[in-house]
């Protein structure tokens, strides 16, 4: 297999990018689109991200930690929780194990620490969606 999308064009899985530095979250948006995947909106703040998450309806949220605005990835990541059809993926610099902990008790389906490489990002996504694509 090619390592391209499984699911129909007609339904591939919606990704939220929610990073602040604009590089990187270009890149994965690059990346993600060049595998078939649709990413539905990239924003910097954690009160976008909410916004964005009501508007878009995405399956899977990249999520930073350390973002810009009143809200960081782990308080955006917490209410979200109770939106059973959306998974958290951390992508973020913190390693610490206080902030992975906090990180944790969102109830992510994963954590990448940065930089990630590409068949890292595309392996955690297919894993958060059963193998879809």
């Amino acid at each position: 297999m090619s390592g391209d999308v499984e699911r129909s064009a007609d339904d591939p899985v919606k990704i939220l990018i929610v990073e602040d530095d604009a590089i990187i979250a270009m890149d994965m948006e690059q990346v993600l689109n060049g595998k078939g995947y649709k990413v539905v909106g990239r924003v910097d703040r954690g009160e976008k991200a909410l916004d964005a998450v009501e508007e878009k309806k995405p399956d899977i949220v990249l999520m930073d930690i350390n973002i810009k605005g009143s809200l960081n990835g782990i308080d955006v990541a917490k209410m979200l929780l109770n939106d059973i059809h959306i998974k958290v993926i951390y992508v973020t610099a913190y390693s610490d194990v206080n902030m992975k902990e906090k990180a944790f008790e969102t109830e992510p389906v994963g954590y990448l620490i940065k930089p990630v490489r590409e068949t890292e990002l595309i392996d955690m996504i297919r894993q958060a969606t059963g193998g879809d694509s």
